[in-house]
């Protein structure tokens, strides 16, 4: 009989927490953080922040102001001009949104890195690699599961079936 470290783990488990055999129940969105990849997602960030920045110069370009050239208006200044115009003020929105993405997206691979340390993984792994892995691991968790119950259900039912043999060999022998 070949008993992999895997199929130790899961017997143990089922003897001691039948709840942790739920595993890939926790892990449902696992699935989903492996096909994200992160570098495109750094990249459309980027595009998108530099993207803003030329909305804003255009609507600098187009925004009138009497007191001083573009060049030198310090940013307060700037965002007062762009108030006044509709593509000036969605550019402040969406620079507003597109910071506070970016502060999302720094606090995600901060998350990221913790992870990977709780782990014993080295930083450079890419969350695509990390994921996959654990992806892998909880199919195989559940495979082995899987293979461990129909074990058992297979031979419980080769017990019942003795049994029932046993019962009919004695009533036989009782009619005899």
């Amino acid at each position: 009989r070949q008993t992999s470290v895997l199929h130790y783990l899961v017997s143990i488990i089922q003897k001691n927490d039948e709840d942790v055999l739920k595993l890939s129940e926790d892990f449902v969105t696992v699935k989903a953080a492996e096909r994200v990849v992160v570098d495109m997602l750094n990249q459309q960030l980027r595009e998108m922040k530099n993207g803003i920045k030329l909305v804003k110069k255009t609507a600098l370009k187009f925004t009138p102001n009497p007191t001083c050239p573009m060049d030198e208006a310090p940013d307060t200044l700037e965002d007062d001009l762009l108030e006044l115009s509709q593509m000036g003020k969605f550019s402040l929105s969406a620079e507003a949104k597109i910071k506070s993405l970016s502060n999302e997206f720094d606090n995600a691979k901060s998350n990221f890195s913790d992870l990977l340390d709780f782990f014993g993984e080295d930083n450079a792994m890419s969350p695509e690699a990390f994921f996959s892995t654990i992806n892998s691991f909880v199919s195989m968790f559940n495979q082995t599961r899987d293979e461990l119950r129909r074990k058992e259900e297979a031979k419980a039912r080769r017990k019942r079936i003795e049994e029932a043999k046993a019962k009919n060999l004695a009533a036989k022998r009782s009619k005899q």
